[in-house]
């Protein structure tokens, strides 16, 4: 197993004891999280494409994470009713298993696995999936919840989110064969370094075992629908878009990722089911940790 991964496991460790400990608790990971998404993740995207060409067929990279989100939603939505689960725990398992955690978990292994290459292929899958996330899964929510939220609140999120800006910057110069100067380049690498750790550090600090008294049965049905299901669709949706080499690896490995830690902080937000939704991102950040040795060789075997 690559050194990058064996370094975030030990971190994720780390964070998980510190949390169960009582020494940090949500607000400190709510707090990393924001300087990742704000600070580190933006130097991520344009340190990692500066220098990346985008292929012709890239496009297809954001459409395989539209078609993944949407196929999941729609196979969650009759289970969740079959299930007759009230309004706030139906979005709530809805939220849980359509936020994929491509940021905090699938940009390492990319990165590890592929290096700067995988890193650009997962940022333009992410595109995808996070116009989802802060529109239609953000709706969802709103729909099913106790709280007054609005959907003009997850546009303005979208919009303002320093992570597109970086990437449609990004983008824009790739396509024009422009690239950022070296002293900006100089200044966000070691940004861009901080990353995986802080991301690998707002996993540990994010599992919550408490709730898991409670949600557990559930959380595991939610768990099964995001990880296993999850792979299901990225094979489906890869061979549907005729996808080889590493764009077919990306796509299906952050197609069965864990659920994100975005759907705890929509689900507070909104009034969901906070307690389901934190189960299932809790117990399916410890199943993709406990399957990250093996994600490099799978990565590696989906590529031939």
């Amino acid at each position: 197993m690559p050194a990058t991964l064996q370094a975030f496991i030990a971190i994720f460790v780390v964070g998980a004891v510190l949390r169960s400990s009582g020494l940090l608790g949500k607000p400190h990971a709510e707090r990393l999280a924001a300087f990742v998404f704000s600070i580190s993740l933006p130097a991520t995207i344009v340190v990692s494409l500066d220098h990346i060409v985008v292929a012709p067929s890239a496009w297809k990279l954001p459409i395989a994470a539209c078609l993944v989100t949407v196929s999941m939603l729609l196979c969650a939505w009759p289970l969740a009713r079959l299930l007759h689960l009230p309004r706030a725990s139906h979005g709530g398992f809805l939220l849980g298993t359509g936020c994929i955690n491509s940021v905090y978990f699938a940009y390492p292994v990319a990165l590890a696995t592929f290096g700067e290459r995988g890193l650009a292929h997962a940022i333009l899958f992410d595109l995808g999936q996070t116009t989802l996330t802060l529109t239609i899964l953000y709706g969802i929510a709103v729909w099913h919840g106790t709280k007054e939220a609005t959907l003009r609140y997850a546009l303005v999120r979208f919009i303002s989110s320093p992570p597109l800006w970086a990437l449609s910057f990004s983008l824009l110069c790739s396509l024009a064969e422009w690239h950022f100067p070296t002293w900006l380049l100089t200044v966000l690498t070691p940004l861009h370094w901080t990353t995986t750790p802080l991301a690998s550090l707002v996993l540990g600090l994010s599992i919550n075992f408490t709730a898991l008294r409670r949600t557990w049965s559930l959380a595991l049905i939610g768990v099964a629908m995001r990880i296993g299901g999850g792979l299901l669709l990225g094979l489906a949706v890869a061979a549907v878009l005729r996808l080889t080499g590493m764009e077919r690896s990306i796509v299906i490995l952050i197609a069965a990722m864990p659920s994100a830690v975005t759907a705890v902080i929509f689900a507070a937000n909104t009034g969901l089911d906070e307690d389901l939704v934190t189960s299932i991102v809790a117990l399916s950040i410890c199943c993709g940790v406990a399957l990250l040795p093996w994600l490099p060789y799978l990565m590696r075997l989906l590529v031939t």
